[in-house]
């Protein structure tokens, strides 16, 4: 190891980021060990913002500086007071706020005059306002943020108030800004010697590989990281990704499958083989996001998923004991259907439970209530301070971080969450008092900027961006998205800045030739660190021709691997591992319940595929509902069943029906329509609002009177005998429960059995299949009796076919369009058509009850069915048309 990697004791070393210091330490230590030493001094290295901080730090102690350096968040927060006092209307206060920071920066850095923001555009001449405002607000709070540390250390330097080292050596800082340059030379003048670390030569034997689309580029770099650490298991290797934030996923998919199969199949907790630089949002991780969220409830109402969340989260107290009970819960508030829920609502929702209910959670109810009381009333402001204590204490009384023991990375993730509490109290040297909802909004946003990283021993794979490579030294370097889009990258100038100015300057993505630059610069620091470079790019992406980079077109392409049996693709191999072989249950096994909960659906599962109906009604599974924030077609559905409900216990009888006519209809009919509403709206006040209920009304009623003027046209007198009847059908040894909408008693005593629908498609075509798909009236039929004469769809529908009957009459009699079953299915005759329906309904019950439950959909039936994730059955069709 030679000696240009010593650092000398009377030298510091400042680097571009965290990572080279680690490196150039890590060199120091190595040299100093090939020198056969048992203790040597460390090394003074250190980032270049952490070299800028001790100064400022050293000048503090010394009081030779009094202003105190706001940290991040501090400075965000300071830049959102500007905003909101500039009166400047924005969607994203936050986003602007970061916008202003990094400008403010750049300002800083090339000390911008601030008139010059003066001459520009309009965002231009609104960020001078701010930045007035903001320097005023620093000025008269003593206060300094960190762009504006490198002049200060500067003037402290000049005027010999910081102590120096004898050297200083910079590695990594290839092209700084102004205000850095201007910093080193005035250090240099001060007789220190400043001399920039030799990156060395170009070294590395270039590759271009083509890849199918971005996730196959992944796996080539996943599969070749593989290959050559398996052959030298002491190789430094680096993926390195300029969209590292947004491939994350994928990468850390793709790397864990490949190198670690078992790990990934049966969710290991060793270590993966790779580090991934970049963390992850602390906001993003559930135990926080789960406290993100109760802490928001707290203040506000929140989507009904949040809720849910909360619910289901394993780290709030009592999950343990109570999780199914907050799951029957769950269901249940989703089945109400409202979008979003306060705390308020919640509570009084939970409160409406017997202790033994399966839906009643009382131990969350406890926990709610105490965390809603040890909160301030609502209106107080309160210092960040203050607010931090509080929120604390809220969700200690929710009982986070949960009942069980945490694993080291979660416990990682606590201590940092809890720390951010204190960043929040921080906020009290720029912010005096807020409300609870802005400091739940400030702790939200602390969260999200704060990146975690789980600490993590050294792994021969790292997985960095561009920058973070620079000055590292490894065996080999993949580079992926070495494509037109990404070499160089598209421009993207600061907004609140004049984009000619920066172009002028040089600033940072300030123009398509400053990117082109600091593109061949990277690649020129990638092609110094490694003997060997490979960079892949897609071919394609979107549907779309996707091209290398112009930088590395001229670089030998080679054909990407590809695998030529199960090894070379490690899930295959480790899911197809030999193991204890389990034989598969049979398709048919237990018996099914005498009393299964379901009526004709339970047959219309079965008929149409035999897993459906087990899934659904022995297993009890279902999706869950879905919150509306308009009336959906079931509910508006509901309504006319309930409207023509109400009208036919007026009317009772086709005489009656016939003896008033449509116009004398509408005032009753009208009265009838705003109970039905008036109801609705006692369940969804969200939804019925008086205007909505008043337009409502008027379709309710014309639907009505259409639909009485079809029933006119009936020739064959008839009263209703029953309205929503419940009765229960024994078919094949298990009892069925079944609504019929309607049913009517004709002259000669025979009856009619009607069930409403007001759906667009509608047909009476599977009464007369061998597994009778649309089993719901021929039920009805059967469980009539003898005595019925018609079975009939009542389409109440207002679309251009209009209101009709769908369905058949054994006579020919009935009229308004209802066809007799000899005109229907020629040769049928009405007793052997419900013998048809006994027989096929029979054999339906009879094979649920037995327990079939192989997946054979009809055609239509995967359309609208919940369970395609459990059986299936598409991916074995689509694994057959693929053979």
């Amino acid at each position: 190891m030679s000696d240009f990697f010593l650092v000398h004791p009377a030298t510091t070393l400042v680097t571009v980021n965290k990572r080279l210091a680690a490196e150039l330490r890590r060199r120091h230590d190595a040299a100093q060990a090939d020198r056969s030493l048992a203790a040597w001094p460390s090394p003074d290295i250190l980032p270049w913002n952490a070299w800028l901080q001790r100064a400022y730090a050293q000048l503090v102690d010394r009081g030779d500086c009094t202003l105190d350096l706001l940290s991040r968040h501090q400075e965000l927060a300071l830049w959102e007071t500007v905003i909101s006092e500039s009166q400047t209307t924005l969607l994203r206060p936050a986003a602007a706020a970061a916008l202003a920071s990094e400008a403010f920066g750049l300002c800083c850095a090339w000390s911008l005059d601030r008139g010059t923001l003066d001459t520009g555009n309009i965002d231009a001449r609104i960020f001078a306002r701010w930045v007035r405002s903001f320097e005023k607000h620093l000025t008269g709070r003593n206060l300094i943020v960190h762009a504006q540390l490198a002049d200060a250390v500067r003037g402290a330097v000049e005027d010999a108030r910081l102590a120096l080292p004898e050297a200083l050596r910079v590695a990594g800082i290839d092209k700084p800004p102004p205000s850095v340059d201007r910093l080193l030379a005035s250090i240099s003048d001060r007789g220190v010697t400043v001399e920039r670390l030799d990156p060395g030569e170009d070294k590395a034997r270039c590759h271009r590989v083509a890849a199918h689309d971005a996730e196959h580029e992944v796996h080539l770099a996943a599969r070749w990281a593989a290959r050559t650490l398996t052959e030298r298991p002491d190789a430094r290797l680096a993926i390195v990704s300029s969209a590292l934030g947004a491939e994350r996923g994928t990468i850390t998919r793709v790397l864990t499958q490949t190198l670690t199969p078992n790990r990934y199949l049966y969710r290991g907790t060793s270590p993966p083989p790779f580090n991934l630089s970049l963390g992850e949002p602390l906001s993003e991780l559930p135990m926080v996001d789960h406290a993100l969220t109760a802490l928001r409830l707290l203040s506000r109402p929140q989507a009904l998923g949040e809720i849910g969340k909360l619910l289901r989260s394993p780290f709030i107290g009592g999950h343990e004991h109570e999780a199914e009970r907050r799951a029957q819960f769950d269901t249940l508030l989703r089945r109400d259907g409202l979008p979003r829920l306060g705390m308020d609502r919640l509570l009084g929702r939970m409160q409406g439970f017997d202790a033994t209910a399966p839906a009643a959670c009382p131990d969350l109810l406890g926990r709610l209530r105490q965390a809603r009381a040890g909160l301030p009333a609502s209106g107080h402001r309160l210092a960040p301070s203050a607010w931090a204590e509080h929120l604390r204490a809220s969700l200690k009384a929710l009982g986070w971080p949960g009942d069980r023991g945490l694993d080291s990375v979660e416990f990682q993730q606590y201590q940092r969450f809890i720390d951010l509490f204190e960043a929040l109290s921080g906020l009290s040297k720029v912010r005096d008092r807020i409300a609870l909802a802005e400091a739940i909004r400030q702790l939200n946003r602390i969260a999200r900027d704060t990146v975690f990283q789980p600490q993590s021993l050294p792994s021969p794979l790292q997985v960095i961006g561009p920058l973070e490579a620079a000055g590292l030294q490894f065996d080999g370097i993949w580079l992926l998205s070495a494509d037109e889009r990404h070499w160089p990258a598209p421009p993207r100038p600061n907004p609140l800045l004049p984009t000619a100015l920066q172009r002028e300057l040089g600033m940072p993505h300030a123009s398509a030739e400053r990117e082109l630059d600091f593109a061949i610069d990277l690649l020129d620091q990638l092609r110094r660190a490694t003997p060997w470079l490979i960079a892949s790019h897609p071919t394609g992406a979107d549907e779309q021709r996707v091209d290398p980079s112009p930088l590395v077109t001229d670089w030998t392409l080679h054909d990407p691997p590809l695998p030529s049996d199960a090894g070379a693709l490690p899930m295959i191999a480790a899911a197809t591992a030999p193991g204890p072989a389990e034989p598969m249950p049979s398709s048919s096994g237990l018996r099914g319940p005498r009393r299964p909960a379901g009526g004709a659906a339970l047959l219309a599962a079965q008929a149409n595929c035999p897993f459906a109906a087990v899934a659904g009604y022995r297993l009890q599974a279902r999706a869950l509902d879905e919150p509306t924030t308009t009336p959906d077609p079931a509910l508006l559905g509901t309504l006319v069943h309930r409207l023509l409900q109400r009208v036919w216990q007026d009317l009772e009888t086709s005489a009656a029906l016939q003896a008033r006519p449509r116009e004398a209809l509408a005032e009753p009919v009208g009265e009838l329509a705003g109970q039905v509403l008036d109801d609705a709206a006692r369940r969804r006040p969200d939804l019925f609002s008086p205007r909505f209920r008043r337009l409502e009304r008027d379709r309710l009623v014309a639907l009505t009177l259409d639909w009485l003027d079809l029933e006119r046209q009936r020739q064959r007198p008839f009263a209703v005998l029953a309205l929503e009847r419940d009765q229960t059908v024994r078919i094949s040894g298990i009892e069925l429960q079944t609504r019929a909408d309607r049913i009517d008693r004709l002259e000669d005593g025979s009856v009619v059995v009607i069930d409403y629908k007001t759906g667009r498609e509608l047909t009476d075509a599977g009464w007369y299949e061998d597994r009778v798909t649309e089993p719901q009236l021929p039920l009805y039929a059967l469980a009539a009796g003898p005595e019925v004469a018609a079975s009939l769809l009542a389409r109440v529908r207002s679309d251009g076919s209009g209101c009709r009957f769908v369905g058949i009459s054994r006579e020919t009699d009935f009229g308004a369009g209802v066809p007799a079953l000899a005109a229907r299915a020629e040769g049928l005759g009405w007793d052997e058509l419900i013998e048809h329906w006994r027989t096929s309904l029979g054999g339906l019950a009879a094979e649920f009850a037995a327990g079939r439950a192989d997946p054979t959909p009809s055609p239509a039936a995967c359309r609208y069915c919940d369970f395609a994730g459990l059986c299936r059955v598409g991916e074995r069709t689509s694994g057959d048309d693929d053979d």
